[in-house]
């Protein structure tokens, strides 16, 4: 069974829509703030949508969703399909593994602004191997090179103390991705000081409880990226803490 999607995470996902609603909100607020376009969106690991904002699909003139998963395509037509016949918008939904045929997928797309749709944070998960999966997705961020793209993915998740129905819910938060370490920098416990940093300052606000699991993202945005941070309580008691950012072609 696919490690993240399949028909359990659709019925959890529909399940927990209220208790995700603030976080959609906060990923609909960052969606908003990118420049209006009636050009192709490619829409990688789209699942069913369900975080995902209709307002923003409907922005664009074609909306090209690849999910492996054979319930993603139906279920996101179902979320999404009348919003986007509204706007004019043509949706075509592909069954397939975007990630490892990305270069082929990006080539029949050359134009598409590119969207990874929360799944760059779930590749530690297909690869139990931290140092494969670390290559896994620096291979990816060299297709990626020359692309405006953009991903919203964990970039960690753990425990919370206090559960999040009694509590307000984290607001979003800004930062700019900040440069690599210089070479000297070899230690672990310095390259990995400033993730620490922000888990500190936004870890708290979470009320984190623990050790929480990092999904090896840390170093997906180029430095001077502007970054959101985004609190999604998967659950009442466990947090992922999403990021988000737009690329523009280097």
């Amino acid at each position: 069974m696919n490690p993240s999607g399949g028909l359990r995470w659709h019925w959890k996902a529909w399940r927990s829509l209220p208790l995700w609603e603030p976080t959609c909100r906060d990923i609909a607020t960052w969606l908003s703030e990118k420049p209006p376009t009636r050009g192709d969106l490619l829409l990688i690991g789209a699942s069913a949508g369900w975080m995902m904002s209709s307002d923003f699909l409907s922005r664009f003139g074609k909306v090209i969703t690849y999910d492996i998963d054979p319930l993603a395509a139906p279920l996101f037509r179902w979320r999404h399909g009348k919003a986007l016949a509204t706007a004019g918008t043509e949706l075509v939904c592909q069954r397939g593994d975007a990630l490892n045929n990305l270069a082929q997928v990006l080539n029949e797309h050359r134009k598409a602004l590119v969207l990874f749709d929360n799944v760059l944070g779930q590749i530690r998960f297909h690869h139990p191997d931290v140092d494969e999966a670390s290559h896994r997705i620096a291979s990816i961020l060299r297709r990626l090179r020359g692309r405006h793209w953009g991903s919203i993915h964990d970039a960690y998740s753990g425990p919370v103390r206090t559960p999040v129905s009694r509590r307000a819910h984290t607001p979003l938060m800004r930062s700019v991705q900040a440069p690599p370490l210089s070479a000297g920098a070899s230690k672990r416990a310095d390259r990995d000081q400033p993730q620490r940093a922000a888990f500190a300052a936004f870890g708290s606000q979470l009320d984190a409880d623990g050790a929480w699991l990092d999904h090896l993202t840390g170093d997906l945005f180029p430095p001077g990226t502007a970054v959101t941070h985004i609190a999604w309580p998967h659950l009442d008691d466990y947090c992922h803490w999403l990021q988000a950012g737009w690329v523009e072609p280097a």
